[in-house]
């Protein structure tokens, strides 16, 4: 299902290479300080989500957020769920349950990803800076207090 996912053009133009993604999922499936869900509405598989806590993997652009905070990464993989709201849903939804433990949630969207900022700013983040990331790509980190 993943490896069908990333390959929807609407996933591919901001993971561009499938196979990468698919082999980090594998990877990150033995880590256990990663938590990875697939999202469902009834029986229905529409969606992933990752979170992790902020200093993992080294990432600059999460460095000066406070000891404890998680970073989230999403997608719709199922093209029948775009534009319905579903993703402000259950990015809320992950949210009510990482807060009850973490001083702060951060996401990273790519600056140029105008739908994903907007749907995190609907979930509650709010734009902190735009940062590089080890790659030199630039996003918009916002965070959620």
């Amino acid at each position: 299902m993943m490896a069908r996912w990333v390959q929807a053009p609407h996933v591919r133009a901001w993971l561009p290479d499938p196979d990468k993604q698919v082999a980090l999922m594998k990877q990150d499936m033995e880590n256990p300080k990663i938590t990875m869900q697939v999202v469902s509405l009834g029986a229905r598989p529409f969606a992933y989500i990752h979170d992790h806590d902020a200093r993992t993997f080294g990432m600059p652009q999460y460095a000066d957020l406070p000891m404890g905070s998680r970073v989230i990464s999403t997608f719709v993989g199922d093209n029948d769920f775009m534009g319905q709201g579903h993703s402000t849903g259950y990015i809320e939804a992950r949210l009510r349950a990482l807060r009850m433990n973490s001083p702060l949630v951060a996401v990273g969207p790519n600056t140029t990803d105008t739908r994903t900022i907007g749907i995190y700013a609907n979930a509650g983040f709010r734009k902190r800076r735009l940062a590089s990331t080890s790659d030199g790509r630039l996003v918009q980190v916002m965070t959620h207090t």
